[in-house]
């Protein structure tokens, strides 16, 4: 659970303010698209599980849609949970550069609680999920649109994510 795959962006920072939460059963033309533009913005993919439970054919999958693209993805069934994701596509950007409880940088494994687990070293002492309201701010959105669509959206909603998002926004258009 939880673990990273792939290779980072050349400019991370070993977190990525930006997740795009999707499933291999969406149509081939939304992956490819999103696909392309986590390339261009730096965002990372993650998956709830393995394709058909099998890690040889969800590498296979990822690595045919992937191509020879630098795209992080990541394996995070509790990620869905953390950020109350129920639909893929869905975009979420964290507003602090602090890492949201249970998450960890690209290409480590978290050490924290995992939703559903009781017990742990934290003291979590529950089967709930640690949820990032209580230690980062996030905004998301769901549905079948383009990243940029997607970011333009999250600030109407919410002003105070404009800085984040127009970096990233430079970083995908100036591709």
């Amino acid at each position: 659970q939880g673990a990273a795959i792939g290779a980072p962006p050349q400019d991370a920072n070993g977190t990525s303010a930006l997740r795009i939460f999707i499933t291999l059963d969406m149509p081939r033309a939304s992956l490819q698209r999103l696909v392309d533009q986590a390339d261009r913005s730096g965002a990372t993919l993650v998956l709830r599980g393995l394709k058909a439970q099998s890690m040889r054919q969800t590498l296979a999958a990822v690595s045919e849609l992937i191509q020879s693209r630098r795209v992080s993805w990541v394996i995070d069934p509790d990620a869905f949970t953390r950020f109350s994701v129920s639909a893929a596509p869905t975009f979420v950007l964290t507003l602090t550069d602090e890492p949201v409880a249970g998450t960890s940088g690209v290409g480590t494994v978290p050490d924290l609680p995992r939703c559903g687990k009781s017990g742990g070293s934290s003291g979590s002492g529950g089967t709930g999920c640690t949820t990032p309201a209580a230690t980062a701010a996030y905004l998301s959105i769901s549905g079948d649109v383009s990243l940029d669509y997607a970011l333009d959206a999250i600030v109407r909603r919410s002003p105070e994510a404009a800085p984040r998002v127009s970096s990233i926004l430079q970083r995908l258009r100036k591709s």
